[in-house]
């Protein structure tokens, strides 16, 4: 699930969707409006300190527990 938290909780509806493994990091996200008639990008990777980011599109998010 990804949804927008603090100041931005609210804006959008959280988005769930089915993710379909491309790579060992890379997934196709698919059935999720506003994208429910297209692929959308999600890759998990780490930065340079070891925190956890999920980039959906063209955003990065830090993982949360």
């Amino acid at each position: 699930m990804y949804e927008f938290v603090d100041g931005m909780a609210g804006l959008s509806p959280a988005l769930e969707m089915e993710l379909i493994p491309v790579s060992e990091t890379a997934f196709a996200g698919a059935g999720t409006r506003p994208f429910a008639e297209d692929w959308m990008p999600v890759v998990f990777s780490a930065l340079p300190d070891g925190t956890g980011v999920c980039y959906i599109g063209m955003h990065a998010a830090p993982r949360v527990a």
